[in-house]
């Protein structure tokens, strides 16, 4: 597995500016010209480890983090990812943070979205030097413009790791169709193909993933649109179980900050009586691991369409090309779940 003295440097710094590129002829094209990679996500512990990976993939640079209300409350969720990524080296201008708008259809359980007041708490992140610098990486935009003007400006692509409800790419979508071409792939983690979802509320018969039931019109929305989607739906996460036994292993490498982070985190999560069958899975941190190493899933082509109806809302149902509301979708349906952890506890040692 590789992991260069360069990665690194790009990890704690963040950007590889435009002066670095032309003033340092040692600097190769390849690296000035980095993926641009954004993540908009809705603020459960797991979103936040999906954001510190996006910080490792290879040939990259982490532009910006949307955060929606949903699995999360968005002030302390938002000054969280910024303290996070300002721990990590970035700087003003380097990386912005902000908090979108969208209210819900179908709000997450108020005791789910307690988890961005304690991960806001964590020691490792809230020295008063660290919290000052991670200030300043906050917007008081709405995250959604904050979006739109990057992309209306930039001129790469930008990958897009949506790892909370699909309501920030429909806004995009519906109101900036100029941009969507700006968008090279959305990678979501959404949905329940093949399996059952994990909806579990009075009116609803089950068949849905959380991110989508939250906002089922943007969810169709999205699908309906030309944005290419790679999907991480529950069959490929409900793989990746977060456990005792893994969690326990960043203990041998506590004295890493993303070891203390990931392993802080995750701890409030192996036992989860209230929600999922009793499970947390590392359904985000394994969306956002895919761009870092792709080998360890496997995909394939297939035709969804979202349900809108009440009882089924957030569906993603499988259907055919005849369908005038089907999307083509890449969807991960199989993941190496040993591979999985293993590169999470390498990538943070």
């Amino acid at each position: 597995f590789f992991f260069s003295s360069r990665r690194r440097h790009t990890r704690y710094i963040g950007d590889w500016s435009s002066d670095v590129c032309s003033s340092d002829p040692t600097v190769s094209v390849l690296y000035c010209r980095m993926k641009k990679i954004w993540v908009d996500h809705d603020g459960g512990v797991d979103d936040f480890m999906a954001m510190v990976i996006a910080t490792l993939i290879p040939d990259s640079q982490l532009v910006g983090v949307t955060v929606i209300d949903a699995d999360c409350f968005v002030e302390p969720a938002v000054q969280c990812s910024a303290r996070v990524l300002a721990k990590l080296g970035y700087k003003e201008g380097e990386v912005v943070v902000a908090g979108c708008s969208f209210t819900a259809t179908n709000p997450f359980p108020k005791a789910w979205r307690g988890h961005a007041y304690n991960c806001n708490d964590l020691p490792c992140i809230t020295s008063s030097k660290n919290i000052e610098q991670s200030k300043k990486l906050i917007s008081a935009e709405k995250g959604e413009e904050v979006l739109a003007a990057y992309l209306r400006t930039s001129p790469d692509p930008v990958t897009i790791v949506v790892t909370g409800p699909l309501s920030t790419i429909a806004y995009i979508a519906n109101n900036y169709p100029d941009l969507v071409p700006k968008i090279e792939s959305i990678v979501v983690m959404g949905g329940a193909v093949d399996v059952k979802g994990n909806v579990a509320v009075d009116g609803h018969d089950g068949s849905a993933e959380w991110n989508l039931y939250w906002d089922p019109k943007s969810a169709a929305d999205v699908f309906k649109s030309a944005v290419p989607i790679i999907l991480f739906p529950l069959d490929a996460t409900n793989s990746v179980p977060i456990t005792h036994a893994f969690v326990t292993r960043f203990g041998d490498q506590y004295d890493s900050f993303l070891s203390q982070f990931a392993g802080s985190t995750w701890a409030m999560c192996t036992s989860q009586p209230h929600c999922f069958d009793d499970e947390y899975y590392a359904w985000d941190a394994l969306t956002a691991a895919y761009l870092v190493d792709a080998s360890m899933c496997t995909f394939e082509d297939r035709y969804i369409k979202i349900d809108t109806s009440a009882a089924s809302q957030g569906r993603t149902v499988p259907t055919t090309v005849d369908d005038p509301d089907a999307k083509l979708v890449q969807v991960c349906h199989a993941v190496d779940a040993e591979y999985f952890y293993s590169l999470v506890l390498r990538i943070c040692a």
